[in-house]
C-alpha cells in the first residue's frame, strides 16, 4: 500500500490534472477564432468584440474562483484533528466580493447595451431595402428597382424577386461598403433568418414586419439558413448572399430586371 506522503501527492496531482483539463476544455473555443463565424459585416464585428469581451471576463471568473479554491483545498487541508484558527467576518472581504460581481454585472449591461443600440439603428434613407419572404420551404427577396440605396439607376421603376425552391437555393446579391435594411415577414408558420457571418438571427413571423439593418466590409459568397424548426423540409431552408462592388451589383441588378421583362432607365 503507499504511504499516506504518496497518496497526498497523488491526490493532490490529479486534482491539478483535472483542472488544467477543465481549463482547457473550456477555453478551447477562444483558441479556435473565439468560436464565433468570420464577420463580414460592421454590426457582425461590433457582436463579435462583445462575445471576446464577455468571454475573457469569463475565463478571468473561472481562473480566480478556481484558483481560490484550489488555494484553499491545499493550502487549509486536514494535516490533524486539530480545530484550525477560526474567523468570523471581515468587512473589508464581504466589500471585495460583493463589489466584484456588482462592476462585473455593470460592465456587462453598460457594453450590451451600447451595441444593442448600434447594432439595430434604423436604416438611413439611402440604404438598399431588400423584402425577405420565408415560406414552407425556401425564401423569396424582393428588389423595388426605385429603392437600390446609392443607386446609379435612380430612374427605374418595378421590381424583381428572387425565389427559392428545395432543388435550387436562392442568392441575393448586395453591394459591399452601403447600409442594407432587410424586411422580413412570413406567408406560413414562424420562421428565422439566420446568416452565420452576420453574427445576426431574427425571427420571420406571419403578421410581424421585423427589420434589421447590416452594411458588409468584405466581398465574397456565404451561406445562411432558417434557423426555427417550421416543418417536415425545414432543413432545406438554405441561402446565399453575394457581396459585390456597387458597380457589380448595379450590373447584376440590371440583368435581373431584363430577365423579368422590366427596363432600367438610367438617369
Amino acid at each position: 500500500m503507499p504511504s499516506t506522503g504518496k497518496l497526498r501527492v497523488i491526490r493532490r496531482t490529479s486534482l491539478i490534472v483535472s483542472a488544467a483539463l477543465l481549463a482547457i476544455a473550456t477555453i478551447s473555443p477562444a483558441l479556435a477564432g473565439w468560436g464565433m463565424p468570420t464577420p463580414i459585416t460592421d454590426q457582425a464585428q461590433r457582436i463579435q468584440d462583445l462575445w471576446v469581451f464577455t468571454l475573457i471576463i469569463a475565463v478571468a471568473v473561472f481562473f480566480g474562483v478556481e484558483g481560490a479554491l484550489l488555494y484553499a483545498i491545499i493550502r487549509f487541508r486536514k494535516k490533524s484533528d486539530e480545530l484550525p484558527k477560526q474567523t468570523h467576518g471581515s468587512m473589508a472581504l464581504e466589500i471585495v466580493w460583493t463589489s466584484i460581481p456588482v462592476l462585473i454585472v455593470i460592465a456587462l449591461f453598460s457594453y450590451s447595451f451600447i451595441v444593442l443600440r448600434d447594432v439595430e439603428k434604423k436604416a438611413s434613407d439611402d440604404a438598399l431595402t431588400i423584402d425577405v419572404t420565408g415560406f414552407q420551404f425556401s425564401w423569396e427577396f424582393v428588389y423595388n428597382l426605385n429603392d437600390l440605396g446609392k443607386s446609379t439607376q435612380p430612374n427605374a421603376e418595378g421590381q424583381f424577386s428572387i425565389i427559392g425552391t428545395a432543388a435550387n437555393e436562392p442568392t441575393f446579391v448586395i453591394p459591399v461598403g452601403e447600409p442594407v435594411e432587410f424586411r422580413l415577414k412570413s406567408n406560413d408558420v414562424i420562421h428565422s433568418f439566420y446568416l452565420p457571418n452576420f453574427h445576426y438571427k431574427l425571427d420571420v413571423i406571419p403578421g410581424r414586419d421585423n427589420r434589421f439593418v447590416i452594411t458588409a466590409k468584405e466581398t465574397g459568397e456565404f451561406t445562411g439558413q432558417c434557423a426555427e424548426l417550421c416543418g417536415l423540409n425545414h432543413a432545406l431552408m438554405r441561402f446565399h448572399v453575394r457581396v459585390v462592388d456597387r458597380n457589380e451589383f448595379d450590373k447584376w441588378v440590371a440583368e435581373q430586371a431584363a430577365a423579368n421583362g422590366l427596363s432600367v432607365r438610367q438617369p
